[in-house]
């Protein structure tokens, strides 16, 4: 028990610092500690994992309104609407009902999971079968291709980049090594081993995110200090003045968040525009920075965090590409994740407790702390994106010092960083979902032809 709150009071720490630096967030830390995660037990990674997307949110959106800079693309309300209400005077009440709304939705997504835990279970030990498994993946796949990114055929070809990368090496379906012949695998003797996945993810993920951040030239800076004078009781009754919004945002956040690769970003702008919509429509909206639709956005940001975990743990499938990045350790320790190692065990009910207590702690560390943001202002936000590259690049060495493959780890890296240079502008969470998803998709289809022809 000591250890998975040590794993959960980690998560929380690494959380906070992931959402107040600007293009950091959860995929880029869970890669920097990559090395702390990996010997650990499946329920002390989850734990950890879902602390640190918890805390994130928090710290995100403190930034986002005191300094305009969004951590992640699902702080963009707290930009638009938080901000506005920082330089009119009332940022604290944007902090505060963001962070209250944000444990409510927590609140919101364990109860959404539980109304639909019975069904989900009882789907999966009736009808899961490998058709139904072509079906969910096929849904997956068509998500991120029409819903990410701008164009439709540069994600089709994103996708076949990280598809066929994580087919270099030897396949057991089909049996052999993919593109013999044609490969060199005598050569680079490491291809016949495939394409390790934490090059692949630094040179294709990270490199182009952190290098878009940095070439942003966003500065942590504003002619106001940030200061709350008001007493407990008056943010508490702010919020309850928008209640009704909240649980709008909370029903939009439990609803998307299952919804695969959509995640946080989309439930929260899109129940911000819903809102605000309502707003207009109710001549309601207050142009110089809206708190119900900033309450309705990072409600429904925190209203995703469990909900869209469901898939990874009753069925070992990803819908985020920090959930791909989870798999990928959990893989590599050799644990299994679906119904009978979470739910039959007894973690489930574990996991629940811990994410509403850790939700609880992250309200109550996050609002007494905001006071300390204003120190962000002495940050230099390139030196610490380049610091994380370098940090990053650093990891990508020891890692193939432990696989014994160091010279083969940098030599990927370098290799594939130009093509991360060319997916800056796009969205390359596209290439690692594939290069995850590749070997249960192909298995599954050739099941599927194995049966009916």
């Amino acid at each position: 028990m000591f250890l998975d709150i040590s794993f959960l009071a980690f998560g929380t720490a690494m959380g906070f610092i992931a959402g107040l630096i600007p293009g950091v967030g959860n995929v880029i830390m869970l890669l920097m500690l990559w090395p702390f995660l990996f010997d650990a037990t499946m329920q002390q990674m989850l734990l950890f994992y879902l602390a640190l997307i918890s805390a994130c949110q928090f710290s995100g959106s403190v930034v986002a309104t005191v300094f305009g800079v969004p951590g992640e693309s699902s702080s963009m309300p707290a930009v638009y609407e938080g901000n506005k209400m920082f330089h009119r005077g009332v940022g604290n009440y944007a902090i505060s009902n963001a962070a209250i709304g944000s444990v409510l939705g927590s609140a919101f997504s364990v109860l959404a999971v539980y109304a639909l835990l019975p069904w989900a279970v009882y789907f999966i030990q009736n009808f899961y079968n490998n058709n139904v498994q072509i079906i969910i993946l096929f849904i997956s796949v068509s998500s991120i291709l029409f819903l990410l990114g701008t164009s439709l055929l540069v994600n089709i070809g994103i996708f076949t980049l990280g598809f066929l990368l994580s087919m270099v090496g030897w396949q057991d379906i089909p049996y052999g090594y993919f593109l013999n012949g044609v490969l060199p695998y005598d050569t680079f003797i490491g291809l016949k081993s495939g394409i390790p996945f934490f090059p692949v993810v630094v040179a294709l993920y990270v490199f182009p995110v952190l290098l878009s951040s940095y070439q942003s030239n966003m500065v942590l800076e504003n002619n106001r200090d940030y200061e709350d004078n008001t007493p407990w009781r008056d943010h508490f009754k702010e919020f309850a003045a928008n209640l009704t919004s909240a649980f709008r945002g909370s029903a939009f956040g439990a609803f998307i968040g299952l919804v695969p690769h959509v995640g946080t970003s989309i439930a929260s702008n899109l129940s911000y525009a819903v809102e605000k919509r309502l707003g207009i429509k109710r001549k309601t909206y207050n142009n110089n920075g809206d708190i119900k639709s900033l309450v309705a956005a990072e409600t429904a940001n925190n209203s995703t965090g469990f909900t869209s975990m469901m898939p990874l743990l009753l069925l070992g499938i990803p819908i985020t590409t920090s959930e791909a990045i989870l798999l990928s350790l959990i893989d590599a320790n050799s644990f299994d994740i679906n119904y009978k190692s979470t739910l039959d065990v007894g973690m489930f009910e574990t996991l629940v407790v811990y994410f509403v207590l850790v939700n609880i702690v992250c309200f109550t560390i996050s609002w007494p702390m905001v006071q300390y943001v204003n120190y962000l202002k002495k940050v230099k936000l390139s030196t610490i994106l380049a610091f994380t590259m370098l940090t990053i690049f650093a990891l990508v060495c020891y890692n193939g010092y432990i696989e014994h493959s160091l010279g083969y780890f940098i030599a990927v890296t370098l290799v594939l960083m130009p093509i991360g240079y060319m997916l800056r502008k796009t969205d390359p969470l596209i290439v690692v979902i594939a290069f995850v998803l590749q070997d249960r998709i192909l298995q599954s289809c050739i099941t599927f032809y194995q049966i009916n022809f």
